[in-house]
């Protein structure tokens, strides 16, 4: 019976992609869900047993992402907003199942003592790449809209009155706004590059490496630790050997202590006060595993910016007077550039006699989010 679980959502999967409706093709991510279809039927076709409860909860994931997706399609124009986002969230839930999908495919063979390489040479080395949820680089010629926000942010952590001083900054800003490619952008400007040293980027999603189950706060820290140039075997050793969190974050405050480190806490949301007030220093009554502040040595010129979609998250973490707003695209031309970039194989749309109102109608349409509007342009590609 649990078999034929699986097997019945399979078919379900399967028969919502290959209908005969030839709309079914220009379903958002049509193409994202061909390549998982190719990976699930090696899956089926390999595994002598399915009983898999992880691999029936991401069958279960696509059927509903294809729902939505289904849902979508039927919709004339361009999307909204709030739709190109739900687009984006389901393009990168789809990208994780897949990878998921190929260590279960990539266990199944190792079990039967097949080899892996041979049987799957027809999914491609670009849809083998990890999972990627945000790194500290981007290409900064295609970011539109940014440059007063880039000179202030930049003026605001290198200023010589503060040199010596600890600065916590938040940005906040709803999904899509860019504030991770904002602080991309600073990140690697050659002036920043040249003040602080070590610079690192941590992600604090929940479980971004695959460790289900480990408390975040470590598996942050430890992530930090790694970033540092701390080994994992290391890291491993401080965090069984030296009482667990409180271990780990005398090592952060040891790698850091004495240096001008510049440290981008990217998309917080947790609401635990533990990760509030950091501009806090460790005083007797207080232990190393307290708060999280403590692994930040203060006195050397240090900063830490976070990122929130959360604002009451930020002003925790950083206090009301360092919240930084940024506030959605203003000019039509800088949403048309974002969306340009994006469809810029579509000459007719491109060279349109009302583009003044083509421009203005797709401000209006991405709500002035960069992401929006990037999401607009991939819909009206025809690849």
């Amino acid at each position: 019976m649990a078999q034929e679980i699986e097997h019945y959502l399979m078919e379900q999967f399967e028969n919502g992609l290959d209908g005969n409706d030839k709309i079914i093709s220009k379903i958002p991510r049509y193409s994202q869900f061909q390549a998982i279809k190719t990976v699930l039927k090696e899956i089926f076709r390999s595994s002598s047993s399915l009983v898999d409860q992880p691999l029936r909860d991401k069958l279960y994931n696509l059927n509903n992402a294809l729902t939505e997706c289904q849902i979508l399609s039927r919709k004339r124009g361009f999307y909204s907003p709030e739709e190109l986002l739900t687009i984006n969230r389901i393009r990168m839930e789809l990208k994780q199942i897949k990878k998921e999908l190929k260590t279960i495919l990539g266990n199944s063979y190792r079990g039967s003592n097949q080899n892996i390489d041979e049987q799957i040479v027809s999914i491609s080395s670009k849809d083998m790449e990890p999972f990627r949820w945000s790194t500290r680089s981007v290409d900064a010629s295609k970011v539109y809209g940014f440059d007063d926000d880039v000179l202030s942010m930049e003026k605001l952590l290198v200023q010589q009155e503060s040199r010596d001083r600890f600065k916590a900054i938040g940005f906040v800003g709803r999904e899509g706004i860019g504030k991770t490619t904002l602080c991309q952008l600073v990140f690697n400007k050659p002036e920043v590059k040249n003040n602080f040293l070590p610079r690192i980027w941590v992600c604090m999603a929940r479980d971004p490496d695959g460790h289900e189950g480990e408390d975040l706060k470590v598996a942050i820290v430890k992530r930090m630790l790694v970033y540092l140039g701390v080994g994992k075997e290391t890291v491993k050793s401080i965090f069984d050997e030296k009482h667990g969190l409180e271990g780990l974050l005398c090592a952060l405050y040891q790698q850091l202590v004495g240096k001008r480190y510049l440290i981008v806490l990217d998309d917080a949301r947790e609401t635990d006060s533990w990760y509030g007030q950091l501009d806090s220093c460790l005083s007797r009554d207080k232990k190393w595993d307290d708060g999280f502040a403590f692994g930040f040595p203060k006195g050397h010129g240090g900063r830490v910016i976070a990122t929130s979609r959360n604002e009451e998250v930020a002003k925790m973490m950083v206090g009301e007077k360092n919240i930084h707003h940024l506030l959605p695209l203003s000019d039509p031309d800088i949403c048309w550039a974002i969306f340009k970039d994006t469809v810029e194989d579509d000459r007719a749309l491109l060279n349109a006699s009302n583009l003044d109102d083509l421009k203005l109608e797709i401000k209006l349409k991405c709500g002035g989010l960069p992401l929006a509007a990037k999401m607009m342009g991939q819909a009206m590609r025809t690849d």
